[in-house]
């Protein structure tokens, strides 16, 4: 298994990570345009991560940088973490946490966060045993499609 940054340049395979999301959450997804597929390559505070076996991408996850105008410096909020159903429960989410984590610390990134629905019991459990400190939140979300 190896656990890399997508590069910018590497734009299809982030559109194929973006499958993996999309499929996971049964999220209905506009293709990936050419413009938005710009803006993501040259967007310096969004960073993909994916995860590959062999010569298949089986997941990854997809963040951004966001900055910390309390504390100073940034966090990273993790967008979305999914993994080809075949390869769960094999340590792969452990890894990209874990590269994750690293990531933040080399780039001192202060902290992490990332949202789980209070319903998704299977993403609370994950949650809870990767070290992370468990907070009470609730997000709202404002659509305008």
């Amino acid at each position: 298994m190896i656990i890399e940054l997508i590069k910018p340049e590497e734009i299809d395979k982030f559109i194929e990570l973006r499958q993996i999301f999309v499929r996971e959450y049964d999220a209905n997804a506009a293709v990936l345009d050419e413009q938005q597929s710009k803006q993501l390559s040259d967007n310096r505070n969004f960073i993909a991560v994916g995860a590959t076996v062999g010569f298949e991408l089986v997941g990854g996850l997809a963040a951004h940088i966001v900055t910390n105008y309390y504390k100073g410096g940034n966090d990273l909020f993790i967008y979305d973490i999914a993994i080809k159903p075949e390869h769960q429960k094999k340590g792969i989410g452990n890894e990209l946490i874990k590269f994750t984590k690293q990531f933040c610390i080399d780039h001192n990134i202060k902290e992490m966060y990332v949202a789980v629905d209070e319903n998704d019991e299977n993403g609370l459990a994950y949650y809870r045993k990767t070290e992370g400190q468990e907070r009470a939140s609730r997000f709202f979300v404002y659509n305008f499609e």
